[in-house]
């Protein structure tokens, strides 16, 4: 078998059980201690540290140590690092986000290597504890009623600060503008002057006085973000209140607790991750990767859809990074369904061509700033970006939608 600290190595043949496989790149090390610091980190993470101790039986060694399954040097610009893949025996995870990343980047400082998670992936059947969503663009269409194109959503600005009432107000205004769902921005929980069942209540009332006028029903999607507890509280007073649809920011809530609450009520409430915090998680040669962090982890949580922020099209990097994650969010992965990709930040009438034309139809695109700070006033800005989303899915040009659009002449104009 080799001595403690050599066993780790194993070949991917030999796994004989459900192990999660994590994939790093390992800085600050070379050639002559890798091998020894990989295998210290295998044991550290999994049955014990960097010496051997007592009690750590051959039965454990087989069942629950780590087992590194490929380990290989690059060089890039003077500098080498390493590509490590470690699998972790599914028992100490257990369906538990908690634990899988405190196994896999919470590192011992006795055991710790300098490493960045770039990919997660399941083998003997260790997806199978992972149940992913419940729903999906199929049932986000039944519900917006938005067929053969993206579906549109709107962010409520300003943030924070305005009373139930004057959200109402907000979103009559954007709601007379045709779009499918309008959200809460990820700042607003449940504040002390506006609680969630408040808001549902109230712009369920808008929504229906717009549909009184135009014909069209927005959803109301409301964020229920707070502490597992307040979590579930809101959700239970936000289906109560008549809430179809919720918005969750994961990063600090807690992966644990957007997967209890996505089992719970994703019958009930179409249920949308966001990625505020996420830039903590993710440096150039430390943390995790997107598409781990925003693309694969909220989608095995079940997230119905998931907020993606839209890149800097002149960054060929930040491009990569976007795909990769969308790849996570959306290619097959055993009876996982796909979560569908929420692209926003920055998306305005114009660059949803963009969108569109990298990422088709099943989409939500998320679009701020570009309706309440449309020249010609917000309910005009959400009928141009309904018009440009419209005339995109059939193939016109938005110069030609442009000509019977005055929004659109204007924003053409403004972010062309």
């Amino acid at each position: 078998m080799g001595s403690y600290l050599s066993y780790p190595y194993a070949r991917p043949e030999q796994l004989s059980h459900g192990y999660i496989i994590a994939t790093y790149i390992i800085y600050g090390t070379d050639c002559g201690s890798i091998l020894r610091k990989a295998g210290n980190f295998a044991v550290g993470q999994t049955i014990g540290t960097w010496v051997p101790v007592p009690g750590i039986s051959e039965e454990m060694i087989e069942k629950y140590q780590g087992r590194i399954i490929s380990l290989y040097p690059v060089e890039a610009e003077n500098e080498q690092f390493f590509v490590l893949r470690l699998a972790f025996p599914q028992e100490h995870i257990n369906g538990s986000f908690t634990m899988m990343m405190t196994a896999m980047v919470g590192n011992d400082v006795s055991t710790a290597l300098r490493t960045k998670l770039i990919d997660i992936e399941f083998c003997g059947g260790a997806d199978a504890a992972f149940g992913g969503p419940k729903q999906g663009i199929e049932e986000l269409r039944k519900l917006t009623k938005a067929y053969d194109r993206p579906v549109v959503l709107n962010m409520i600005k300003p943030c924070t600060g305005f009373t139930p009432e004057v959200g109402a107000k907000l979103f009559y205004e954007v709601a007379l503008g045709g779009v499918d769902l309008i959200k809460d921005d990820e700042l607003l929980g449940s504040p002390t002057y506006s609680s969630v069942s408040q808001r549902v209540l109230l712009y369920n009332k808008a929504a229906e006085s717009a549909f009184e006028e135009t014909g069209k029903r927005t959803v109301y999607m409301v964020n229920i973000s707070g502490s597992p507890k307040k979590m579930r509280e809101n959700a239970k007073a936000a289906i109560e209140a008549g809430a179809k649809a919720a918005l969750i920011n994961f990063v600090f809530g807690g992966l644990d607790a957007l997967a209890e609450i996505c089992e719970e009520f994703g019958d009930h409430l179409f249920i949308m991750a966001h990625y505020a915090g996420v830039g903590v998680m993710n440096s150039d040669r430390s943390g995790i990767a997107n598409n781990v962090y925003i693309g694969l982890l909220p989608r095995i949580a079940g997230a119905h859809a998931i907020m993606t922020m839209h890149p800097v099209s002149s960054d060929p990097a930040a491009k990569f990074d976007y795909y990769k994650t969308i790849q996570a969010q959306r290619m097959p992965l055993g009876k996982i369904r796909p979560s569908v990709t929420a692209v926003g930040g920055g998306v305005t009438p114009i660059n949803q061509a963009e969108i569109q034309k990298d990422l088709g139809n099943d989409i939500i695109i998320g679009v701020g700033g570009a309706i309440q700070g449309h020249p010609l006033g917000t309910t005009t800005g959400a009928r141009t970006v309904m018009t440009a989303v419209e005339a995109v899915s059939k193939g016109i040009s938005l110069a030609a939608a442009a000509e019977e659009c005055e929004g659109l002449k204007a924003a053409l104009q403004i972010w062309s």
